[in-house]
């Protein structure tokens, strides 16, 4: 399989740079430190009840553990990375755009997973799933035709047809594993913060598959 990535440098992406380090430096240590992780965690009642709304942000910088870590930090430098750069290329303030678009798909996911789950005591997530979702979807608006990766048999695979890809394989696995440290809510709010929010700070540059 071959993967289609494009050249850049970390520091043409600050923001998609300093977000990655941070992100890594706080789940790293928070996998020493468990108590740390339960301050931080997305806990719907604590943030309904006990007004603790700073962990609507941060518990998209701590993660349950390596695995999920590694594969939040692949995509956010990949789409996050992309996405940073083609606003950049393509219009004024890109950088800032990113910025809104990101923590939009952060709040998004955070507040529907908050909303929906506001009386399960026992409910909590952790992970930028919904944030790095939010980016490669709005990625894939601004560039639906670019290739992604290639397959031997299959060929070409687009940034379109890979979201669709992404959308059924969490519905599988959801389907499949119930796992309780991962928040598959923040998959979809996460997308839809990530779409309504491209089509407000990136109208002009929207494109639609064809």
């Amino acid at each position: 399989m071959a993967i289609n990535t494009s050249t850049y440098k970390l520091l043409d992406l600050p923001v998609c740079s300093i977000l990655g380090i941070i992100i890594f430096a706080v789940s790293l240590f928070g996998f020493f430190n468990k108590e740390y992780v339960l301050q931080l965690l997305l806990h719907p009642v604590s943030i309904i009840r006990d007004k603790q709304y700073y962990r609507l942000f941060t518990s998209d910088f701590v993660h349950h553990d390596f695995i999920h870590l590694m594969l939040n930090e692949v995509m956010l430098f990949t789409y996050g990375g992309n996405l940073e750069q083609h606003l950049n290329e393509k219009l004024p303030f890109g950088t800032l755009r990113f910025v809104a678009i990101y923590i939009c798909s952060c709040l998004f996911s955070s507040v529907g997973s908050t909303l929906r789950n506001r009386e399960d005591f026992g409910y909590s997530s952790a992970g930028a799933s919904g944030s790095v979702i939010g980016c490669l979807f709005s990625y894939t608006m601004v560039q639906p035709n670019m290739v992604a990766f290639s397959l031997p048999v299959i060929g070409y695979v687009t940034n379109l047809y890979f979201s669709l890809i992404v959308i059924i394989g969490i519905s599988i696995y959801k389907w499949r594993r119930s796992n309780e440290l991962l928040n598959h809510d923040l998959h979809f709010f996460g997308a839809l913060g990530g779409i309504i929010s491209t089509l407000v700070f990136c109208p002009g540059i929207v494109k639609w598959p064809g």
